[in-house]
């Protein structure tokens, strides 16, 4: 992959460039047991990454004839989340965002909210790294519907066959494949089986790459 073929990078926050996910598991399955007693598998644990709180409510209704509230099932995991969560970067992942700062535009496109975003950033002193912030608050339609990619393609005037998306999960890489940008799946260690046409990396990887010759000066 020639990173210094592309005029601008999106990133996806969970997963992507923060290991948020355990936190947001965490408080989800509390959540859960705090309103319905029902205890989550690990296995549904891990397949609650990469889903929304109040999709995942339904489901587990559904699935074992709960009576969850998807919304107060949410408020109560944000609260929690808040709590609990440490904004830990990957591996490699500011190392990247450094490489490529004041080089190249690079903005966040993110399904969680403003709230928990900023301070996240903040948290990780990564906050300035960003020239454009698209959170849940301002679409209508989270991933993998293709609005906040497309949104964030637009602040930042790129063009999308020339953005390339960093992505951890698959609804996210459906949304940027939607949004007619590309695309490259970040490998955070979860059991995620992605498209095979679709380029993984670890983010010490993808740093390999950005410190191939001519990158600084192209």
């Amino acid at each position: 992959m020639k990173l210094r073929e592309y005029d601008a990078f999106i990133f996806d926050l969970d997963g992507t460039l923060i290991d948020s996910g355990k936190y947001h598991a965490q408080a989800f399955a509390e959540a859960v047991l705090a309103h319905s007693g029902y205890r989550l598998t690990p296995d549904e644990k891990h397949e609650f990454f990469g889903k929304h709180s109040t999709w995942f409510s339904e489901e587990l209704n559904a699935r074992h004839g709960l009576e969850l509230d998807p919304e107060k099932i949410l408020a109560h995991k944000r609260a929690r989340v808040q709590e609990i969560f440490s904004a830990e970067l990957f591996d490699g992942a500011r190392e990247f965002l450094e490489i490529w700062r004041d080089k190249i535009p690079m903005a966040l496109a993110t399904n969680s909210p403003r709230s928990f975003v900023v301070p996240a950033l903040e948290a990780a002193d990564v906050l300035n790294f960003f020239d454009c912030i698209i959170t849940a608050d301002e679409v209508r339609r989270r991933k993998p519907d293709p609005e906040i990619v497309e949104i964030t393609v637009q602040k930042i005037q790129a063009d999308p066959l020339k953005t390339l998306v960093f992505e951890d999960q698959l609804i996210g890489i459906e949304a940027a494949r939607k949004a007619g940008t590309q695309v490259v799946a970040v490998d955070n260690g979860q059991p995620v089986i992605f498209p095979p046409d679709v380029a993984v990396y670890r983010w010490k990887e993808l740093l390999k790459l950005s410190e191939m010759p001519c990158v600084r000066s192209c």
